[in-house]
């Protein structure tokens, strides 16, 4: 908990957030070199990549005018950005035009004659990153998606939606009201209404990944062990994900104490053991995808890690929910075109961590690996995958809430009909938004995983017991980086 209070500490002293392009982001990765560098041996890599339409200068700008009727909207308030939404700075006022339908279909926006007008339409039937392209393939100027009013968190605007990637217009989200005025008075010609946008995007260069290795131990069969670094630009984010970030930490401190120690006579790994923390995940997987790109080129060397030489990734992402499941990472949701012996090493691991639950007498839920974090490009470039986490935005069951509660004792099932974390990628996803109890437990787990595998004979063959996928696939970077934010459907 003391380095997870750091990182509460560096968001509060960093405009409350710690999302890449920010100082918050920038001394998260020097806490964690200074705590490698000043109480290890491991060897320390960077790697650093930019984001195009990252960072936002200023406060975006939106700007009505109805009936001739010039109104100021309040940000936050009426409105949000979309991540990766393009720069905008309107002159004069655009013509508004209001999209049937839900704007899912071709036939929406082909009838509604939005070119060189900003398009409004509701959320809904299928993800921003679809209405979005289609926005930008029928040539508006601007792209507006206002909120359903179908509950109670569905009136205000959305904080942290995405548009399409290298998307080249600019996008907002709105409330319910606001999108509903906005509908009503681009469907009546005669209020002549128009929005002027004006918002300052850059590119964040410099984002760095973090890489620390065992001295010792095979480099030509390393595992990794990764999370991701950053958060979302609301909140702390010590939930999401500073718990996988000090869980990562700790498990390599501890590591590198026990390999260092001659009085322990702790032996040596016959595996490079890789600890590595990300940089915008939370824009798309975008570091790990980075570094798996990096580690695919012929350019690649043992040193830096190449891809034929990772025999396992292990990924942290959410350990500490207040309203905690125990999610073992399972492959009955894969991406699609994931290589099947990456599939069979994936089951090993799942049965591995399923097994100490188990031992340990604690519940456990399967966690599928279909596109939410960071071993999604290590899974399709054929590399084996697992981890735990303690559940993101979605709902416990009263199902799972018994199973819980019949074998950790009633009352410690956790809350039916609530989220695992209410805060996630909120402002009050703080120090105080994490269950240390669950927290201790998942990274025993993970070191559990660590010292059974590291410990292991054979293990390219126990994950691969029919080789290994004779080419490593080329990332395909556009569709991984929409598969992480389908989880934006609505």
């Amino acid at each position: 908990m003391k380095h997870l209070g750091q990182l509460q500490i560096i968001a509060d002293q960093n405009n409350g957030n710690r999302a890449i392009g920010t100082r918050g982001f920038n001394a998260t990765l020097d806490y964690i070199t200074s705590q490698l560098e000043q109480n290890t041996n491991l060897v320390i890599h960077h790697e650093y990549f930019t984001v195009r339409n990252s960072i936002v200068e200023g406060i975006p700008q939106l700007q009505s005018q109805i009936n001739g009727l010039v109104t100021n909207h309040v940000y936050r308030t009426d409105f949000t950005y979309f991540s990766f939404s393009s720069r905008a700075n309107f002159g004069s006022f655009i013509r508004l035009v209001s999209i049937p339908n839900l704007g899912c279909q071709e036939s929406d926006w082909m009838n509604a004659a939005v070119a060189d007008s900003v398009a409004i339409v509701k959320r809904g039937n299928c993800t921003f990153i679809e209405k979005s392209q289609l926005a930008e393939k029928y040539h508006v100027k601007g792209l507006f998606v206002y909120n359903d009013g179908l509950a109670p968190d569905r009136f205000q605007p959305l904080q942290g939606a995405t548009t399409h990637f290298n998307s080249t217009i600019p996008a907002y989200f709105l409330s319910y009201n606001l999108g509903m005025q906005f509908v009503n008075a681009a469907s009546d010609p005669s209020t002549n209404a128009g929005v002027i946008m004006n918002i300052d995007v850059k590119d964040a260069e410099g984002i760095g990944n973090i890489c620390a290795d065992t001295p010792t131990g095979d480099k030509t069969k390393t595992i990794i062990i990764g999370s991701h670094s950053d958060g979302v630009s609301d909140g702390s984010g010590i939930n999401d994900n500073g718990s996988g970030t000090v869980a990562n930490l700790v498990l390599a401190l501890n590591l590198a104490r026990l390999l260092q120690t001659a009085s322990l006579n702790y032996a040596q790994y016959q595996y490079r053991i890789r600890f590595c923390w990300w940089g915008a995940e939370e824009l798309g997987l975008l570091g790990s995808i980075y570094h798996v790109e990096q580690a695919a080129l012929a350019s690649a060397t043992i040193e830096s890690g190449r891809l034929e030489d990772y025999l396992l990734y292990f990924n942290y992402d959410m350990l500490a929910s207040p309203n905690p499941n125990f999610g073992i990472s399972d492959s009955v949701q894969v991406p699609s075109g994931t290589p099947n012996q990456a599939v069979y090493g994936t089951d090993r691991i799942t049965d591995l961590f399923q097994q100490w639950f188990k031992e340990q007498k604690l519940p456990w839920t399967k966690s599928g690996v279909g596109g939410g974090s960071d071993f999604v490009p290590f899974l399709t470039s054929g590399i084996a995958v697992g981890g735990v986490n303690t559940g993101a935005g979605g709902i416990k069951s009263p199902d799972e809430r018994d199973q819980y509660a019949a074998l950790m004792g009633t009352g410690n099932g956790g809350i039916a009909n609530a989220p695992y974390d209410s805060c996630y990628h909120q402002q009050c996803d703080r120090i105080t938004n994490v269950n240390p109890s669950a927290y201790e437990k998942v990274v025993k787990a993970a070191a559990y995983a660590i010292e059974h595998v590291g410990r292991l004979n054979g293990l390219e063959g126990w994950l691969y017991p029919q080789g290994r996928a004779k080419t490593p696939k080329l990332l395909d970077r556009k569709k991984l980086y929409n598969m992480h934010n389908d989880t934006h459907l609505f």
